[in-house]
């Protein structure tokens, strides 16, 4: 199974592309959200960047192991928490300006773009993909 997404997280990284291997587990004192844990479950996340813009980043991220909120928890782990995440995001959106963007979209940056797998009787590869939707595209033509 390939599962892709299209994300915008906040900041520049460095790099061009990505591996976050870190393990995730439920945050101790927050039990509603995931933490990056020496405790948690293996968590493997891959990522490249798409576009940059001025204070912001557009990733496509491919995961390799399903855990809770994994994309969420694994971005802001390394300081690039998602635009509009209002869990992980740690007081990112520090001007007005910024803030009324983001709280005029929404929702979480986040959209499943893609999903491969191989049919279990059929052994038929089959591939699905959508579209960033409305919101978001016009979200990005706003930058």
């Amino acid at each position: 199974m390939k599962k892709t997404y299209i994300a915008l997280v906040h900041g520049s990284p460095r790099e061009n592309v990505g591996v976050i291997d870190r393990p995730i587990a439920r945050d101790r004192w927050h039990r509603t959200k995931m933490t990056v844990a020496a405790n948690g479950r293996q968590s493997l996340t891959l990522w490249k960047v798409l576009k940059r813009f001025e204070k912001f980043t557009l990733l496509d991220v491919e995961i390799k192991t399903g855990r809770t909120h994994q994309i969420r928890v694994h971005l802001a782990s390394i300081n690039h928490p998602l635009v509009g995440d209002p869990t992980y995001n740690e007081g990112r959106d520090n001007t007005a300006a910024l803030r009324r963007s983001i709280q005029n979209l929404g929702r979480v940056f986040l959209h499943a773009e893609k999903l491969e797998f191989t049919h279990p009787h059929t052994g038929e590869k089959l591939s699905f993909t959508q579209p960033l939707p409305n919101d978001l595209t016009n979200f990005l033509d706003l930058l």
